[in-house]
């Protein structure tokens, strides 16, 4: 299991592509994420060993300069956000549902992050920007109380700029949870 994750958004596919590069070319980290996604933004996810992927950001950040949206450092990421980045959900059955919508993928990552290791949930679904205006989706489940302690603990992490909605079903429909399962 990667012990870090970083994650870089920037404002254009070109630089995106050329500051992939020159990270790859500078760190052993392994690749999630490395496509444009809505509208004309980029953005790299990457893993691996702390120090390895800090060197990785070291030098993103260098290359980005103004062309950076956001970015940050995970360590001791939650595995359901690894597996989520892979679109390996959790097989737990659906109870209550999370929803919760960004602007930013970097800052709702980071927000699930810490829901996941404080709340007894599992992740369902993420969408990193694509077809969604750039923005960042996720829906995770479990009992009642621990989605709405989820919830609490993602709206908490974020900052309220970047909160677009969030939302608990605590009695989601049939069809709803066939939709997650």
């Amino acid at each position: 299991m990667s012990s870090a994750i970083g994650v870089v958004e920037l404002r254009s596919i070109s630089k995106g592509y050329e500051t992939a590069d020159r990270m790859l070319k500078t760190s052993p980290v392994e690749v999630h994420h490395l496509k444009p996604i809505c509208p004309g933004k980029f953005l790299i996810i990457m893993s691996g060993d702390t120090a390895d992927v800090l060197e990785a950001m070291d030098t993103a950040k260098a290359e980005a300069q103004e062309y950076r949206i956001s970015d940050y450092v995970l360590n001791g990421v939650h595995p359901d956000i690894i597996g989520g980045l892979k679109k390996r959900y959790s097989p737990q059955s659906v109870d209550a549902v999370g929803i919760v919508e960004t602007s930013t993928v970097s800052s709702g990552i980071f927000a699930l992050n810490e829901a996941l290791k404080q709340c007894d949930i599992y992740v369902k679904r993420m969408n990193l920007g694509m077809a969604i205006g750039g923005k960042f989706f996720a829906v995770f489940t479990g009992s009642v109380s621990d989605v709405e302690q989820g919830m609490k603990v993602f709206v908490s992490a974020m900052d309220p700029k970047r909160m677009i909605h969030h939302t608990v079903l605590r009695s989601p429909t049939d069809e709803i949870k066939q939709h997650f399962k």
